[in-house]
């Protein structure tokens, strides 16, 4: 994300416009390197957010809601007893480099008015936001730098203040700057990308592609190699991007990625060299989406994670009780044996003594009637061996009725953890997310606190649809808690329900309206079927179809979990709907 010296400078001019006169209401401190200033400015109130965090430094209007802490921290209470009601004379910037000044006119105790000052540095890892007086003495500044960081510039009460060091580069909107960026590009051997980069003051490697782009040169051309008509192309192309920024002819984009769809950055210029762009009034909404989509999209997967560790951890437990209970049904299948010794030495007890340590008898079970070999414990009378085989055969079918039982039933939670995750992993955003959490909730697997002991809310599941080609609706349900309410609840007798064989995955419903379906449509709903499911990688997969009244949700089902007859299966290759 580029908040270079370009962005910096028209960020300023758009404050300026905005909160210039305004009065400084409160002062919130968010986080450990971010802070909330309220301001009051021609009537309307106005949230201004400063961050200095190494990933996500800016200064932007904000729309957004955050929490702030009940104690304030030490310097949030320092700029609300030096700035509180002050009154904002202007955002200052040095030229384009990436930093702004906010100056206000605040009264001390005794009434008397000065001006402090509350630089903005925007650097990357450097960036901080530091309170002056009026003499340009530190005050105090939220990250601390001391000589043994940085020997020439200190960040420290009473110590001067000191403009980060200069890079020496050309101003991009100075008429010499022409001139002088032609006669160096016929001696670099750098591409002319990092050509500009390298001269031009305030501009970021994507300003410098924008530039090579508008001018229809190749950015990866060493700039000696370039004609002196397409250097001409370079500067002219300079001069009217540094036009439309003098002139604030801002036009705020947020830039999208053409295979995801998801915004990856924003600019106060329209990047022509970005086909797919949102586009904003004010650079402050364009900067407060991108940083709220992304805020969301990192909570998201953070969440995701969480979930996933937790799933994970039960399946895993799962698995290993399943492979204990599978070790006890196969010692104790063949456990009729006991009872067999046992009743066979009952019949021929006249003929056994105590001290024999086998007895071979005829077994009457058998039609061949052959003989059996039946250990025995020397110590123990004949009687004493058959109860101890009775009480054999008794542990072992108990141990062996028990295992199975268990093998069914982990088998059972198997598939429904197996579906959960991959309900996760498919998860659209934190709605769905929600939902799953909440189902989680609901069969006991996580405790009724949502995150910071929040209460879990339950929210309405929405399955997705799609029109066919055919025109005929299509709904897709991307966890358990929307596949119940589609096939259950929402889809009627008529309807067609698909679903992957032998996998977790979506259920898929055909509206039909009364109408006959053609095969395209159930081929085209198969193929969302396959794709929403774990065999989404498959060159082929088998999904079975068939009428709603068809399927039914066996008594004591887990979310998601339903029986179906009466099915068709057709082979059809995943493909993901368009426009998704």
């Amino acid at each position: 994300m580029p908040f270079d010296g370009i962005l910096t400078n028209s960020i300023a001019k758009e404050l300026n416009d905005v909160l210039s006169g305004g009065r400084i209401g409160k002062i919130h401190q968010i986080g450990r390197d971010a802070l909330l200033m309220q301001i009051r400015a021609s009537k309307d109130n106005y949230r201004l957010l400063i961050s200095c965090n190494p990933s996500s430094a800016r200064i932007q209007l904000t729309e957004r809601q955050f929490e702030t802490p009940e104690t304030p921290p030490v310097f949030c209470m320092l700029l609300r007893k030096h700035l509180l009601g002050g009154i904002i004379k202007g955002f200052v910037t040095n030229g384009y480099e990436r930093i702004i000044t906010i100056e206000a006119e605040v009264a001390d105790e005794l009434g008397d008015r000065s001006i402090k000052k509350l630089v903005v540095e925007i650097m990357g890892r450097h960036s901080n936001i530091i309170l002056l007086n009026q003499d340009d003495k530190i005050i105090d500044a939220m990250k601390h730098v001391d000589s043994e960081v940085n020997r020439v510039r200190e960040l420290l009460p009473a110590r001067t203040y000191i403009l980060p060091p200069s890079q020496d580069k050309l101003a991009p909107d100075s008429m010499d700057t022409y001139d002088i960026l032609i006669d160096s590009a016929t001696k670099s051997g750098r591409k002319i990308e990092s050509f500009l980069l390298d001269n031009l003051q305030g501009f970021s490697p994507v300003l410098c592609r924008e530039i090579c782009f508008r001018a229809g040169i190749d950015d990866a051309v060493p700039a000696c190699e370039l004609s002196l008509s397409q250097l001409d192309s370079i500067v002219e192309a300079l001069k009217d991007f540094m036009s439309e920024i003098k002139n604030d002819r801002f036009s705020p984009v947020l830039i999208k990625d053409r295979s995801s769809g998801n915004i990856i950055d924003f600019h106060c210029a329209d990047l022509l060299q970005y086909p797919d762009k949102e586009r904003y009034d004010t650079i402050s909404s364009a900067i407060d989406t991108y940083y709220t989509r992304k805020h969301n999209r990192e909570f998201s997967a953070q969440r995701s994670l969480d979930l996933q560790k937790t799933v994970s951890k039960l399946l895993e437990k799962c698995e290993k009780r399943l492979e204990v209970n599978l070790a006890t049904y196969e010692e104790n299948k063949d456990y009729d044996r006991f009872r067999l010794f046992g009743e066979l030495i009952t019949a021929n007890i006249y003929a056994l003594t105590k001290g024999m340590d086998k007895a071979t008898v005829i077994n009457y079970y058998s039609e061949s009637g052959e003989t059996v070999d039946i250990p025995l414990d020397k110590e123990k009378s004949p009687q004493q061996n058959a109860q101890q085989y009775f009480k054999k055969y008794n542990k072992a079918r108990t141990a062996f009725l028990y295992a199975q039982k268990e093998i069914e039933s982990l088998k059972e939670e198997i598939s429904y953890l197996e579906s959960i995750l991959f309900a996760i992993e498919n998860a659209g955003g934190t709605e769905q997310l929600h939902e799953i959490r909440m189902e989680l909730f609901e069969q006991g697997y996580i405790k009724s606190a949502g995150q910071k002991g929040k209460k879990l809310m339950p929210i309405k599941a929405m399955p997705q649809k799609i029109v066919s080609k055919d025109g005929f609706e299509i709904f897709i349900g991307h966890n358990n808690k929307q596949n119940d309410k589609l096939t259950l609840k929402t889809a009627r007798h008529e309807d067609i329900w698909l679903h992957i064989r032998n996998f977790a995955g979506s259920h898929v419903v055909i509206r039909t309206e009364g109408k006959e379906v053609p095969d395209s449509t159930i081929v085209e709903a198969a193929e969302y079927a396959a794709w929403f499911s774990k065999a989404r990688s498959s060159p082929k997969a088998e999904v079975d179809y068939t009428r709603i009244r068809n399927v039914k949700k066996p008594s004591g089902g887990k979310p998601g979990m339903v029986i179906y007859t009466n099915y068709h299966t057709v082979v059809v290759t995943p493909r993901k709907p368009e426009g998704i």
